[in-house]
């Protein structure tokens, strides 16, 4: 469940300092790790993990930018380097540049069978077989998708490993192409106007 906080750090302080505070306000699930990460997003993409010893002055603050702290999921505490990465995770329909809802990180394996990484999606989202039957799948690089198939792919890392691109390192990620059915939002946001209460 996603919830929005406002919180007032030390501006000189760091990250850590940033979960701390984030700590004292929400209730952390009662079965979880107990650790917070922080994600920074674009376009409804996550581009990274901030590290807990980074100025929080550094933080890129433009408008584009989102940041979203979250609990690692247990299953992503403790991981193999070498054999495991955590995955950024998009959602689009037949666009790339058209991501919507929110993205994940999803740990994979070396040489895992994509059908089994598949199937651990359908279950997050308790999506029904009939429905999940539409997902497509796909590795996003540079802006191009490259379509896999799901009984056929075995997970290699280093389809996901950050490339040397132009002006940026473009990191790949893993792209589910399905319909969006989320409410239409106005292409136009500055048309949308708040609604305010008055008591």
């Amino acid at each position: 469940m996603l919830q929005e906080i406002t919180l007032y750090p030390d501006k000189h302080g760091c990250v850590h300092d940033l979960l701390e505070e984030c700590k004292k306000t929400v209730t952390l699930s009662e079965n979880g790790s107990g650790k917070l990460r922080l994600l920074e997003i674009v376009s409804y993409k996550i581009i990274g993990i901030r590290q807990e010893d980074e100025l929080l002055e550094c933080l890129n603050s433009a408008t584009s930018r989102t940041y979203r702290i979250e609990e690692v999921p247990l299953d992503q505490v403790e991981m193999d380097k070498d054999q495991e990465m955590l995955v950024p995770v998009a959602h689009f329909h037949k666009e790339v540049f058209g991501t919507f809802g929110i993205p994940f990180l999803l740990r994979m394996c070396q040489d895992e069978p994509f059908r089994e990484v598949a199937r651990r999606i359908q279950m997050m989202f308790n999506v029904p077989d009939k429905e999940f039957e539409k997902f497509k799948f796909t590795i996003v690089m540079m802006g191009r998708p490259q379509y896999i198939k799901e009984d056929e792919y075995i997970v290699d890392l280093k389809d996901f490993e950050p490339q040397p691109g132009g002006m940026v390192q473009t990191r790949p990620w893993l792209g589910l192409d399905h319909f969006n059915k989320a409410p239409k939002r106005s292409r136009y946001p500055y048309l949308e106007k708040a609604i305010k209460i008055h008591n």
